[in-house]
């Protein structure tokens, strides 16, 4: 006799994403970031929806876009909501959700957040390489991909994208929200930037050249960016020998 339904797959509902994490983007924006649960239940992963809301227990009578919810595929990792308001304090919470139903809500670290203006992310595909002078380095880089809390706007299988841009902006919130004023690029014979011969420049725009150095003597770069608001963190930094 044949079995109805012909096999099972027996599971269960998802445990909650881990390591869930809250930060700020800018003045309308905040970014979630996560990673998988550690059980899927047996069952894979469909998608994860997240929440958020003005009150702690997720039952304001509020209108979005300060509250609401949005399911995302399971191969985000991130992901960033819009058109927030400065004031007002925001709390996040997501499920997973594989074909049983949805896991409990896992709540952000930390657990509520107030939009706001940010300091920029840290300048990225930094190049530093010999200049085309006795005693130069040419220096050059990208703005800020990822927001200064470290979470990508939007991640997707390992794979970052653009944060969205400002309503009524052209530039996107990598930059804290605030338009970057100016990049600073810092050089010195150690690696711990603690040597005697160094130096601190700053650059608009993205390409530098560094003179008065030491011929043939290595050094090492990293890049800053800066905003009205203060300095972000420093890029990793880049060996090279001076012309």
């Amino acid at each position: 006799q044949v079995a109805t339904p012909a096999s099972l797959n027996p599971h269960q509902r998802p445990s909650p994403p881990t390591n869930v994490k809250l930060g700020i983007t800018s003045s309308t924006m905040l970014t979630i970031g996560w990673d998988a649960p550690f059980s899927d239940g047996g069952d894979s992963i469909s998608k994860y929806r997240i929440e958020w809301d003005t009150r702690q227990k997720f039952t304001s009578l509020s209108y979005p876009p300060n509250r609401g919810y949005i399911d995302v595929a399971a191969s985000f990792r991130s992901h960033t909501l819009q058109l927030l308001s400065s004031e007002k304090s925001y709390f996040l919470r997501i499920h997973a959700v594989n074909s049983a139903g949805s896991s409990t809500p896992q709540l952000t670290n930390p657990d509520r957040a107030v939009p706001s203006l940010q300091m920029p992310g840290v300048p990225y595909s930094v190049v530093a390489s010999p200049g085309t002078a006795i005693g130069t380095v040419e220096v050059s880089w990208q703005r800020p991909r990822v927001p200064h809390h470290g979470i990508p706007c939007f991640e997707v299988e390992g794979i970052i994208s653009e944060c969205p841009t400002p309503y009524g902006g052209s530039i996107p919130a990598s930059d804290g929200g605030d338009d970057i004023i100016e990049y600073e690029i810092e050089i010195s014979n150690r690696p711990d930037f603690l040597g005697s011969d160094g130096l601190r420049k700053t650059y608009v725009g993205y390409h530098a050249v560094i003179n008065d150095l030491y011929p043939q003597r290595t050094y090492f770069v990293r890049v800053l960016a800066r905003n009205s608001v203060g300095s972000g963190k420093y890029s990793n930094s880049v060996q090279v020998i001076a012309t």
